[in-house]
């Protein structure tokens, strides 16, 4: 597999992380269904080649669209490609997408759907002109152009929610729900109708989300592992809080997770990706 990942122009850094592609140079080596994690971004991806199956825990199996929109996810996917793989994706930052879906995100919680379901017409002609671009940097200029004629359209952002976001993603999911409520001056029930609107999980569920995600970084780091060194560098209570909220969303506990490859869903995790939120750079 080869991944590369490419930041977007300033205009619209504050919304995407990175533009990114996965590809194989023939069939996919995958042999078996991989778990893709939860990682507080909204994602839209373009399947340039062949079918990816998902499947699901009461062992339906489903061909997933071409061109689909992955919202938020609180527990992990299985995927596996059913053949050559071509991916292109937009990956969004926390409450990134919003602005260019004008709909509550927790409508997409926990959804993998086709894009032309969110975008009813303006989605299928966008997905033939990406499918027929010649080059990662065609493609780019597509989705920026459509993004940023859309931004033009757009509501005015709720700059409270851009200022509470930044501060979670900041410390790593490290920070208090009460302390963010006295920080902007909002009731608990006022931020997480907010977040759920505009992010599309509560702010807790963000500060989970990117715990768990920096489990990876503090695995990468330390050739020996110890997971009750791990559970405090990543801010849980102790060894017991981490291996429950990395099962609830992973699937397995910390030891059977590390021990087995993940050939294609470790581009996925935050060790692998270009930068940090809201294109802090490398």
């Amino acid at each position: 597999m080869r991944y590369r990942a490419i930041p977007p122009s300033p205009y619209l850094a504050k919304y995407i992380e990175c533009f990114w592609t996965l590809e194989s140079g023939g069939k996919s080596s995958a042999t078996s269904p991989e778990r893709i994690l939860p990682d507080g971004c909204v994602e839209l991806i373009f399947n340039l080649a062949d079918s990816f199956k998902r499947y699901h825990s009461n062992r339906v199996v489903e061909i997933q669209p071409q061109t689909l929109v992955a919202g938020q996810m609180r527990r992990y996917a299985m995927i596996e490609p059913a053949g050559r793989v071509k991916l292109f994706g937009v990956r969004f930052h926390p409450g990134g997408a919003y602005p260019f879906f004008q709909f509550p995100l927790s409508e997409l919680t926990d959804q993998i759907i086709g894009f032309d379901s969110v975008w009813i017409r303006a989605g299928k002609e966008l997905a033939d002109r990406i499918h027929s671009a010649r080059s990662v940097r065609e493609r780019i200029g597509i989705i920026e152009t459509t993004l940023l004629t859309r931004l033009e359209q757009r509501r005015n952002a709720d700059r409270l929610m851009d200022a509470v976001v930044r501060m979670i993603v900041a410390r790593e999911g490290l920070v208090s729900i009460e302390r963010l409520r006295r920080n902007f001056g909002v009731s608990e029930r006022q931020l997480e109708r907010k977040f759920q609107t505009t992010v599309g999980i509560t702010p807790k569920f963000l500060c989970r989300t990117l715990r768990f995600q920096k489990v990876f970084k503090a695995v990468e780091r330390n050739q020996t592992v110890n997971w009750s060194f791990i559970a405090s560098e990543c801010g849980y209570y102790d060894q017991a809080h981490f291996i429950h909220d990395f099962r609830e969303f992973s699937g397995q506990n910390p030891t059977a997770y590390f021990s087995q490859d993940h050939k294609m869903s470790e581009y996925f995790t935050r060790k692998k990706r270009l930068s940090d939120f809201y294109n802090t750079i490398e």
